[in-house]
Parts: C-alpha cells; structure tokens; sequence
C-alpha cells in the first residue's frame, strides 16, 4: 500500500510536470492542489462535514488561480477570512468574537507561514513532513491518523521529485489546502494537549521568522507584497549550493520538540518558546551575517 501511495503521487508529479512545460517555461507550481483528489475519498469514506468537503474542493481550486495567473491578494485574504469562519462553525454554532476573531487570525497566520515557507523547493516539504508526522503518531483519532498517512506519502513523492532544484513548487494552492486540513484536525484533537504543544513548537520558529522579515521590510519602507529572499532558509540557500538551506527548519523543529516534550513548562510554554526562538534566531542570523558578510536587501 505504501509503495503503491508514493508509485501514484510520482505519476501525477511527472504528468503534472510534463503537462505544465508544454505551456509554460517556469517552474511548474500548485502541485499541491491534488492532495484534494486522495483526501476528498477518504473524507467521503468518513462521513465528515459535507461543508467542509466543499470548502476544500472549491477553496483550493480558486487558490490554485493564484499559482496560475497570481490573483489580488486582498481576494487571496478574503478566502482566508471566509474559510476560517465557515471551518468554526461547522464546529459549532455559538457566537463568540472573541474566538472567532483568535481562530481567524491563527488561521491567517499559518496560510501564509506555510506560504512563506514554499521559497525553495524542500523546505515546506520538510515542514509538512514534520507536522504530519506529530499528527500520526500523537494523534488519537483514526481519521486524522489515516488521512496523515495520505498526506505524508505525497509529500514523500513531491521530496523525491524536488532533489533537483527549482523541479517542482508546493504552490500557494497547496498551502491553502493543507492550512485547511492542519486546522481541521486541530478542532478534532482539541483535547490532546500533547499534539497541540508539539505542533505549537514546530511552527514557532517559521511564525517567527516570517515576522522579522515583514517588520524588517516595513522599517526599510520595502513593498510588503513584492517577493523577497529575507527568510533564514532562503538566505542560506543563496549563500550556499546544497540543501543546508533545510537545516533551520530541522533544528528548531528538533529543539523545540525536546523541549516540549522533556520539560515540563505548563502555562509558560509559549511564552518560553517564543522568547528562546527570538533569541535563537536572531544570534544565527548574526553569525550569518559577520561570516558570510550578506546583507539583507
């Protein structure tokens, strides 16, 4: 079944490349959009919020317009805002703004997390590797357990792919989607402390790192919606011809995963993480930058 998972996900990366260069001379991207084909079955197969369904089904395609053609990003954040509120209340019906407005804004800050982690071909695939996996194995529902697995092999079959450099993009779609699914879940694991604080502690140091970047650009009076190379990663990927560029997202992820799980931190834990993480971040950044003499532009 594994095998067999991984064989198909790399057939319809090769006919989505071949397919894609037959009209265009960049780099194919959006591949991520068809995680909606295995996981639309699999949540038939479960009965889940037919809502939800749809959200994905329809949401993504119209976000895969942005990998295409690269829509308004005002309309990009609208879809952002609807899909947060109808994933809320399929969940439930009570009004309370005070947590629809925490839910929208947690939502809009892995949309775009996530987005920004999509600059080089296997970082975000190494991101979604490591939160599917805390999904797998420290989840207690089946369904998430399960549909984690599907997910997990066609992230495998896009890392396979993504080797050579600048093959294949995850794509702004695939993002959004896999937002959707990460949030999904969330709502079904409420009450499992343990995965919550795991996958807190991975997604620390991207949230992090994501607001450097935009505060340093506003303080440089940039375009915050012109395209950059001011992530750790992406500044390491310029520096040097190898996947060094991956080793940020897996030594925070390492770091912060041992802590969470060895250290018991209780209310404190975010704060602690984020204080250690701006800390972390800003002398690695340093160092870079008196090493390598690169200056942020």
């Amino acid at each position: 079944m594994i095998f067999f998972f991984i064989f198909t996900f790399l057939v319809i990366n090769f006919i989505y490349i071949k397919t894609w260069n037959k009209f265009s001379v960049k780099v194919p991207t959006g591949i991520g959009v068809f995680l909606t084909i295995p996981c639309f079955f699999f949540y038939l197969d479960h009965n889940l919020y037919y809502l939800n369904i749809a959200l994905i089904l329809i949401f993504s395609f119209i976000y895969y317009l942005d990998d295409l053609i690269e829509i308004n990003f005002f309309f990009r954040i609208l879809l952002q805002i609807f899909a947060s509120i109808v994933i809320y209340f399929s969940f439930t019906i009570e009004v309370n703004f005070i947590i629809i407005l925490f839910n929208l804004l947690a939502f809009l800050i892995l949309v775009n997390t996530l987005n920004f982690q999509d600059g080089e071909d296997l970082n975000i695939a190494t991101f979604l590797i490591i939160i599917f996996c805390i999904f797998y194995f420290y989840s207690e529902n089946k369904f998430v357990q399960n549909t984690s697995v599907v997910i997990l092999f066609f992230i495998i079959s896009f890392f396979l792919f993504n080797m050579k450099k600048k093959f294949l993009y995850f794509g702004d779609s695939g993002c959004y989607f896999v937002s959707i699914i990460i949030f999904l879940f969330l709502y079904k694991e409420i009450n499992n402390d343990t995965l919550i604080k795991l996958l807190i502690a991975v997604i620390v140091y991207p949230i992090i790192d994501v607001f450097y970047v935009i505060i340093y650009r506003i303080f440089k009076k940039q375009n915050l919606l012109s395209r950059n190379y001011l992530h750790l990663y992406q500044t390491i990927a310029q520096k040097f011809n190898s996947k060094f560029y991956l080793l940020p997202i897996i030594f925070f992820s390492a770091v912060n995963i041992f802590t969470s799980l060895h250290f018991s931190l209780g209310k404190n834990f975010i704060i602690f993480l984020f204080i250690t993480n701006i800390v972390l971040l800003s002398s690695i950044r340093l160092v870079i930058k008196k090493l390598f003499h690169i200056n942020d532009n």
